[in-house]
C-alpha cells in the first residue's frame, strides 16, 4: 500500500479509537508537511498512539509568536476571511461560537485570544486539506459505495451509490453471507461490478467495486474491520451517531477510491 495511504488509514483508526483532537493538535506542529511524513512525525511524538507502548504527554505546543499592536485589525480580518473559507466544516452551533469569538475580538483586540481562534482555523484548514488529499485521483473512482454492518444485524453506516447494495435481494445475500463466515472475505460477482465483503467475529464491511480491486484494498478493509473489534467502546459512540458513522462511512470510501485506482 503506498505510504500515504497507510496514514490515511492511521488517521481513521486514531480517530475511531477517541484520538481524533490529540492527533488534530499534533498537526497543528507540522503545517509544511505532507500527509505521510507527518503521521509518522505523530507517531514518534505520540508513541502512546502505538500498540503496546506507554502513556506519554504530548510535547508542548509552541507558543504562537507575538504580533504588534497595530496588526491587530488586519490580523482580525484575515481570520474573519479564514473563518468564512472553512466555515462549512463546523457545525451551526460551533460556527455561531466563533462568529460571537470574533465579535468580541472586534472589541477588546485580546492577543491570546486571538492566538487561539487562529489556532482553532488553522485545524479547519488541516482537515480540510487531508479530505482534498483522499477525495483526489482518478476521475471515475473503481469504489462505489460501501456498507459497515454487525454481522447478520443492522447496517451500522453506509457511503457512495448505495442503491444497488439496498437492493433487499442484494442486502439479504450481504447479510446472509457475512453471518456465516468468521474473519473471512469473499467476492461476489455482480452484474455492475464486484463485491468484496471482509468479516471479522462481529463486524463486517462490504464494498461494491467497478472492477476487481487489488490486494491493498483487501489490506484496508482487514485493518478497518480489526480497528473496529478492537476499539468497541469508540465504535459504539461512532457508530450510536448518525452523523458521526456517516462521516466515517465516507472517510473510508474515500481512502478506498485512492487505494483501488
Amino acid at each position: 500500500m503506498a505510504k500515504r495511504d497507510e496514514a490515511a488509514l492511521k488517521l481513521l483508526r486514531w480517530e475511531l479509537a477517541g484520538h481524533g483532537g490529540l492527533v488534530l493538535e499534533a498537526m497543528l506542529r507540522h503545517p509544511d508537511k505532507n500527509l505521510a511524513d507527518a503521521v509518522e512525525l505523530i507517531e514518534r511524538e505520540i508513541p502512546s498512539l502505538s500498540p503496546r507502548e506507554p502513556q506519554k504527554d504530548p510535547p508542548p505546543e509552541l507558543p504562537m509568536p507575538a504580533a504588534p499592536r497595530g496588526r491587530s485589525s488586519s490580523e482580525l480580518d484575515a481570520l474573519g476571511q479564514e473563518f468564512q473559507t472553512f466555515r462549512h466544516l463546523l457545525r451551526p452551533r460551533e460556527a455561531k461560537e466563533v462568529e460571537g469569538e470574533l465579535k468580541e475580538l472586534a472589541r477588546t483586540r485580546d492577543r491570546d485570544a486571538m492566538a487561539a481562534l487562529r489556532r482553532r482555523l488553522r485545524a479547519l484548514s488541516l482537515e480540510a486539506a487531508f479530505w482534498s488529499e483522499l477525495a483526489s485521483g482518478a476521475k471515475e473512482s473503481n469504489a462505489i459505495a460501501l456498507v459497515i454492518l454487525r454481522k447478520g444485524k443492522e447496517v451500522l453506516a453506509k457511503a457512495g451509490e448505495t442503491a444497488y447494495v439496498d437492493d433487499p435481494a442484494v442486502a439479504e445475500m450481504i447479510q446472509r453471507e457475512s453471518e456465516k463466515r468468521s474473519k473471512a472475505t469473499f467476492v461476489m460477482h455482480l452484474p455492475v461490478g464486484r463485491l468484496v465483503v471482509m468479516t471479522g467475529e462481529d463486524a463486517s464491511i462490504a464494498a461494491l467495486f467497478r472492477r476487481a480491486p487489488g490486494k491493498d484494498v483487501v489490506s484496508v478493509l482487514t485493518k478497518t474491520v480489526e480497528a473496529i473489534e478492537e476499539n468497541k467502546a469508540a465504535a459504539t459512540k461512532t457508530f450510536g451517531n448518525e452523523k458521526l458513522a456517516g462521516k466515517y462511512a465516507e472517510a473510508l470510501l474515500k481512502l478506498l477510491q485512492k487505494t483501488s485506482l
